[in-house]
């Protein structure tokens, strides 16, 4: 297993002034009324490997309000036997049918989506003080694959009461909830996740760590007065800290500027979020890599076999890669397995990535309070998510109260790279130890 250590940090620049002086405020963040919520199936039950641990799933309702509208039937798919140049056609008009949604206008529409979220509590929780956990992980990956960085973590001796691994609506077995209930694909406003992620943490975390056993799988909705004291005061029992990865640390930020007395401290572990002046690189897209990559496989031993060969998941840790086989794939009608969030969904998640804009130019308002990690790539020749010195801009947009370390030889896919680094930050970040002088 590749050893990983950490490089140097990146000195302090003077960021560039914001691009935008002022953005519209988010939508109000609210769930659905309980009168139009008919509950999925409860998931199946699973275990930890950690013995002083208890894992549960749980699901949520998503904020009623999304900023856009369900999409039209995208461009059907073509089969096996189509020739090259028929796949070719057919992957195009896909990526410009997600191209156009991205491009639609926004509003305020009424949907009813649904979140599943991981929960990891102690079993011996009357001890603990309510340190609070929440991971939000990268596009594409479903929120398993923070297990191993979890079992990493927790043999640090780090002390944490409860972890929550929230899930985006159109990732994972999120998105195939979604799908069971018939829900058309979508644009993907960020927006709409971080107020996902919000929706979560304002209206559903319960006010005080329960015992394994004494949560339902449906969440219960905590009361109104609850909820708006929450806006001002932040938890009464707990201390929440936050880690996110890619779009989920761009998810996490936003939310974070918008009720930070919720947030005692961040993680941003190479987070998206791109100024608007940022020019366009001609280069192959990152929703038409999504769309034409394969999505199917006659068993998860045929899968698994399939992406070791693959130089994209070659560097992963190998418990990362077994945690994606076991959850990012789900059983095929037409036999065999298949991604559990299909392609054209990556891909509208991808393209989303410019609605991240208002992140950067907000992110130096982030409350002064809150302690800010930046965790990012170390490995030479590492392209940075922007232009040329994009990252370095980045980890100083807010300097007071921030820290940031490049992970060696560890690119963008920190946490599937990496998870036992990414654990030893998140233990720093808990214990409030200040970060070690590189």
């Amino acid at each position: 297993m590749h050893t990983f250590s950490r490089a140097m940090s990146y000195a302090f620049i003077t960021p560039r002034p914001p691009v935008r002086a002022s953005y519209p405020p988010l939508l109000p963040v609210y769930p659905p009324p309980d009168s139009l919520l008919a509950k999925p199936k409860p998931p199946a039950s699973r275990t930890f490997p950690n013995p002083r641990y208890a894992v549960s799933t749980h699901l949520v309702p998503a904020a009623y309000l999304r900023s856009t509208p369900p999409a039209p039937p995208p461009p059907p798919a073509v089969g096996l036997n189509a020739t090259k140049e028929e796949r070719r056609a057919a992957n195009e008009a896909r990526v410009e049918w997600v191209r156009a949604q991205a491009r639609g206008s926004r509003g305020r529409y009424e949907r009813i989506l649904w979140s599943s979220v991981n929960r990891y509590v102690r079993r011996d929780v009357g001890e603990g003080a309510g340190c609070t956990l929440l991971l939000a992980h990268a596009n594409g990956f479903p929120k398993e694959t923070w297990e191993p960085a979890l079992l990493d973590l927790l043999a640090t001796g780090a002390v944490v009461d409860e972890i929550w691994a929230w899930e985006a609506t159109h990732h994972g077995a999120s998105f195939v909830l979604n799908a069971e209930a018939g829900t058309p694909l979508a644009a993907c406003d960020w927006s709409d996740d971080a107020r996902d992620v919000l929706n979560f943490l304002l209206h559903f975390l319960p006010s005080s760590i329960a015992g394994p056993e004494e949560l339902p799988v449906h969440l219960h909705r905590v009361a109104p007065t609850e909820s708006a004291l929450r806006k001002v005061r932040g938890f009464s029992e707990r201390t929440l800290f936050a880690a996110g990865h890619s779009f989920g640390g761009c998810c996490s930020a936003w939310a974070a500027i918008t009720y930070p007395r919720l947030f005692s401290a961040i993680m941003l572990i190479d987070p998206v979020m791109m100024r608007y002046d940022t020019p366009t690189v001609e280069r192959p897209s990152l929703a038409g890599g999504a769309i034409s990559r394969r999505d199917s496989w006659p068993s998860r031993e045929a899968a698994h076999a399939s992406f070791a060969a693959n130089p994209f998941f070659a560097s992963w840790d190998p418990r990362v890669l077994a945690e994606y086989v076991a959850h990012g794939l789900v059983s095929d009608p037409n036999g065999g397995v298949r991604l559990a969030m299909p392609p054209l969904q990556e891909a509208l998640a991808f393209e989303g990535t410019s609605t991240s804009g208002p992140v950067w130019d907000m992110l130096p308002t982030l409350d002064p309070r809150i302690s800010l990690r930046w965790v990012v790539p170390g490995r030479d020749n590492e392209g940075a998510i922007g232009p040329p010195g994009a990252t370095r801009e980045r980890v100083w947009l807010r300097p007071t109260n921030s820290s940031n370390v490049r992970i060696k030889d560890a690119g963008h896919l920190i946490v599937q790279q990496a998870p036992r680094e990414i654990a030893r930050e998140i233990a720093t970040m808990l214990n409030g130890v200040p970060p070690a002088k590189l």
